[in-house]
């Protein structure tokens, strides 16, 4: 896909005097603040994470934060999503992602915590914020940020999907019923999980409060609060949280949940994890057929498939990448960019004199040297679809989701179908045309 990069020159690093150097200084003064989003799969931590890095890029002093996204599944789409907001980045060495696993395991939380601990040395960082995957239990990371010396958690802020909750949880109610029956079995479930990220957290946001009607709110609310009564409960629409608020998060208050750690650890030495969760991946270059994607979706997808999430096309739109968000019962298939081959499209139907509807005759935006070298690239990918692809994690129990799964391939398109796009012919396409943006009008944590 094309993404394009703005210089970097108005980075983190861009304030007077040598980052390096500062960033020496900075390892011998005062520990780093740490914030971590953690929450289940689908609760909305990259879309507030978003929303708190475009604040810092635009706050008064500017915000030098550093961003490390830990990703499940083996694609990292969280990661690439979070670096477009162009606040960080790995060039300016502020930006890194965690992907194929979560980080509470003995695998990956070593590597988060040497991350962290580059970042400090190579970078001007004023605080960290740490994206978990939504299958991370927060009691391990909690203990090792807490004892570093360098860095000193604040917020540890979980996020709550309302609408999952009110639809398979009986809006919050039923997780302590099952969760005491999971640990009389001696096994962990999802309810588990969910109560773990709930009970450690320092504030929990509830999200998604646009499907939930007022009274729906308060009875939810009130179920997490049974499961966490010294957290604040906030609810949050898109992601608006202002950034300011977030930042005067108090230290973490490790002897609350001290010996709640502590009865996890003794538990899990008792009954070592097995995981109901699997990661699962599609990867094609072919396009989904639209109407049979949108039946899928309505007819067929399961309760237990918790996430799915990824980029891909569909032969009406073939030169836009759609980004594909399900969580729980809902799916948004929004527009992320264009595929080269689809600048590439765009750039002969100028040369034929094409028109676009509303817009009149297409212009042409490349030099030929550039029509040229793109051309290349993209051949050298592939040389019917290009750089486009389909490409989408998904995240469940492990029967519905390899069942759905086999039901997403059904959905892409057979060579006869291919051969039909490439003669331009048309496609039954039942998903929405219009686009819903929300920026600005949110961009600081309040509606305008």
């Amino acid at each position: 896909m094309v993404r394009n990069k703005k210089s970097s020159s108005h980075s983190g690093n861009s304030r007077s005097g040598d980052p390096r150097k500062r960033a020496q200084h900075n390892a011998q003064s005062r520990p780093v603040p740490v914030t971590v989003l953690n929450g289940f799969l689908g609760s909305g931590k990259t879309t507030m994470l978003q929303n708190l890095l475009l604040q810092a890029g635009k706050r008064t002093p500017r915000l030098c934060p550093a961003v490390i996204v830990n990703d499940m599944s083996s694609l990292d789409v969280d990661g690439i999503v979070v670096e477009e907001t162009e606040i960080v980045s790995e060039q300016q060495g502020n930006f890194a992602s965690i992907s194929g696993g979560s980080v509470h395991s003995d695998e990956l939380l070593p590597k988060l915590i040497g991350i962290a601990e580059t970042m400090l040395d190579t970078c001007d960082v004023e605080h960290i914020f740490i994206e978990t995957s939504g299958s991370t239990r927060p009691w391990p990371l909690i203990k090792a940020l807490t004892n570093h010396p360098r860095l000193q958690l604040h917020g540890f802020l979980s996020l709550v999907d309302a609408a999952m909750l009110r639809d398979d949880f009986d809006y919050g109610e039923s997780i302590a019923v099952q969760v005491g029956r999971q640990l009389d079995a001696g096994t962990l479930g999802v309810e588990t999980l969910i109560a773990e990220q709930v009970m450690f957290a320092s504030e929990i946001y509830l999200t998604k409060l646009d499907k939930l009607q007022p009274e729906q709110v308060t009875r939810t609310a009130a179920a997490l609060h049974e499961l966490n009564p010294f957290a604040g409960i906030i609810g949050v629409r898109f992601g608006s949280v202002q950034l300011d608020t977030v930042l005067q998060q108090p230290r973490f208050p490790l002897d609350r949940v001290r010996q709640l750690g502590r009865e996890i650890e003794a538990f899990d030495t008792a009954h070592p994890e097995t995981g109901r969760l699997v990661s699962l991946v599609l990867d094609d270059p072919r396009p989904f057929h639209p109407q049979r994607l949108w039946d899928a979706y309505t007819t067929a997808l399961p309760q237990t498939l918790y996430r799915s999430k990824g980029m891909t096309w569909i032969p009406t739109r073939d030169d836009k990448v759609l980004l594909w968000n399900q969580a729980a019962g809902g799916v948004d298939l929004g527009f992320f960019g264009y595929w080269k081959a689809g600048v590439l499209q765009r750039e002969r139907r100028a040369e034929l004199g094409e028109s676009t509807p509303g817009e009149g005759p297409m212009q042409r935006r490349l030099l030929p040297v550039e029509i040229a070298g793109l051309t290349r690239e993209v051949n050298a990918i592939d040389p019917v679809f290009g750089d486009r692809r389909t490409s989408i994690t998904l995240l469940g129990e492990e029967a519905d989701t390899r069942a759905f799964l086999a039901r997403l391939q059904e959905c892409l398109c057979t060579p006869d179908e291919v051969a039909a796009w490439q003669r331009g012919e048309k496609f039954d396409d039942p998903w929405p045309q219009q686009t819903l943006t929300v920026g600005p009008q949110y961009a600081d944590g309040r509606r305008r």
